[in-house]
């Protein structure tokens, strides 16, 4: 009987049109060439995925092997209207994955591991819960869910599963799928702008040696420019900046990506349990942070090196020792940035004396390697003047800012140290204003205290934002106090507006704004007053999506303040 059937099928169908699936209300059909398991990975895909969620009963289910073919059938019991129109729009999405791995036991497997029919039990109950949260929330959520589901199994490691609550994955996959209908709206609203949710809660880990407490946190994200990179470490550097010692739990870290949508899971622990203080400094600061620590990726930077301007600094140099007690001459020049490294060209020209330590047995580290030795010149016919032009290559991790930016002022210090510690005292000559640069910089972390410590990355980034350069070493740090203070107080305001304060004689104004064109606006009102550049600071900085302009105008004359300040407010409201 059944090879009578199977027969009269093949005659309707027709070899040629192998595989083929038919679909008829609550009946399927599927007729193919023999493989082995086609019958069931047909019955499990049907059953199971024809409407996402919800497990299906067949009233009756057929398979044979007949001649070189399979012919399988299912009649479904489909309980209400709405199932039966779920059915018909997954059905056609459901037979392209079917026939495909009917096809090939390569893509029937890839398919069984996108759908998760492999999973234990837990993954049917997860699966389960999340249909029923879909058909009681269709407002809240939609099918698509299931996308989540499955990129949460392929991502993490069956450990992950093993020791989590049902509850608790499906709270992950509600949570991201939520994430990511929030992130785009936002995007859709101001594509140009950083959005980020976060989310944070307290679970408990099912572990072989019995409960443990954990901080679980969602976090998301739109990437605005190209070659943006965030991942477990810059989460965890951000993380350690609240709560330092605080550890990932192993495996527990997976992230989505859907173009320039980004979310991210994380589940971290400490030696004692989690504050309600230190949750909710998380929630408050952790944004800000995360914003920070988006890392911008660069091509390696590579710049020849100009042989005549090697040439000219070792000239320059050796014309600065005159007398048998002048230190040893240096110049530093940055060559180039590697996805590891740091390389300087060194040029030192130095007097040999008697006691004078040949070159290879002062650099006995492999920071340093010799591109070249000569004597360029003789003091008092007896004493040579030698000239050294060095490689010098340094790790470019241990000079990442929080930010993880390549800090190349923190770099070439250490390389003056390193120089140091070779050669002893010397004279850099091309970075007189770097130390007086950092002197001052010191003096005004200094001043600042506990605040500097708190705002580290800020602070560099406004120091190194002064303009004229120069005034950044010689200015009271006093006086830059007070113009970083305002602008923190600036920060912390959603309004786009300009204070002022008046302080030793000085005007001090800083003023907030969304359109860059306003900056260009300013600055040609400020330039048709003829002001002297050692009377005017500027600060320019952009600190995530707004734009800080802050001004300090050393002069004492009061009518002369209140013309800049007419030149800053005309076009913005004012709040003094």
């Amino acid at each position: 009987m059944h090879d009578e059937l199977a027969a009269k099928i093949l005659e309707e169908v027709g070899p040629e049109e192998l595989p083929k699936m038919i679909w008829s209300q609550e009946r399927v059909l599927l007729v193919c060439p023999y493989r082995k398991g086609a019958a069931k990975f047909f019955y499990d895909m049907v059953t199971r995925w024809l409407i996402p969620g919800k497990q299906l009963d067949a009233s009756l289910s057929f398979a044979m092997h007949y001649k070189e073919y399979l012919v399988a059938e299912i009649v479904l019991q489909l309980e209400n209207t709405q199932d039966i129109a779920w059915a018909k729009h997954n059905a056609p999405f459901l037979e392209r994955e079917i026939l495909m791995g009917v096809n090939s036991f390569y893509h029937a497997k890839k398919i069984l591991e996108l759908r998760g029919l492999t999973l234990d039990e837990k993954t049917a109950l997860v699966q389960e819960k999340i249909g029923t949260m879909v058909r009681r929330f269709p407002d809240h959520f939609d099918y698509d869910i299931f996308t989540e589901m499955q990129n949460l199994f392929l991502t993490s490691k069956e450990t992950f599963k093993a020791i989590r609550r049902p509850s608790e994955i499906g709270r992950i996959v509600f949570t991201l799928y939520l994430f990511r209908k929030s992130l785009e709206k936002k995007m859709a609203k101001s594509p140009t702008k950083r959005h980020i949710c976060i989310k944070l809660r307290k679970i408990l880990l099912h572990t072989p040696f019995g409960l443990k407490e954990v901080l679980s946190i969602f976090v998301g994200l739109n990437f605005i420019k190209e070659h943006e990179l965030f991942e477990e470490r810059h989460f965890l550097s951000a993380l350690t900046r609240f709560i330092p010692g605080v550890q990932s739990i192993p495996g527990s870290y997976f992230a989505l990506e859907d173009a320039e949508m980004h979310r991210f899971y994380l589940e971290i622990e400490k030696k004692s349990p989690f504050s309600f203080e230190e949750i909710k400094d998380l929630e408050k600061g952790l944004p800000a942070e995360i914003r920070s620590r988006v890392e911008q990726l660069v091509p390696p930077v590579f710049m020849p090196r100009n042989e005549e301007e090697v040439m000219r600094n070792i000239l320059t140099l050796s014309n600065q020792l005159k007398f048998l007690r002048d230190l040893p001459q240096m110049m530093i020049s940055f060559d180039e940035q590697t996805d590891i490294e740091l390389c300087f060209t060194v040029v030192l020209v130095r007097i040999v004396h008697s006691d004078s330590l040949p070159i290879r047995e002062l650099l006995e580290n492999g920071k340093f390697s010799i591109d070249r030795v000569k004597i360029v010149g003789m003091l008092r016919r007896k004493y040579p003047k030698e000239a050294i032009v060095l490689r010098a290559r340094l790790l470019s991790s241990t000079f990442l800012r929080e930010d993880f930016s390549v800090d190349l002022f923190h770099a070439r210090l250490q390389l003056v140290k390193e120089m140091e510690s070779a050669f002893g005292e010397m004279r850099d000559y091309n970075g007189g204003m770097i130390a007086k640069q950092r002197e001052n910089f010191d003096a005004l972390k200094k001043e600042l205290g506990k605040e500097a410590e708190n705002h580290a990355l800020l602070l560099q980034n406004y120091f190194h934002a002064i303009f004229p350069a120069h005034l950044s070493t010689t200015l009271d740090p006093k006086l830059l106090k007070i113009l970083f203070h305002m602008l923190l107080k600036m920060m912390e305001t959603s309004k786009e507006t300009i204070t002022m304060k008046k302080a030793d004689d000085s005007l001090f104004v800083m003023t907030k704004f969304g359109d860059f064109s306003l900056r260009e606006k300013i600055f040609n009102q400020i330039e048709s007053l003829d002001i002297p550049s050692n009377e005017l600071l500027t600060i320019q900085m952009q600190v995530f999506d707004s734009f800080y302009l802050g001004f300090l105008y050393n002069n004492p004359l009061e009518k002369n303040q209140k013309t800049f300040l007419e030149a800053m407010s005309e076009g913005v409201v004012c709040h003094v």
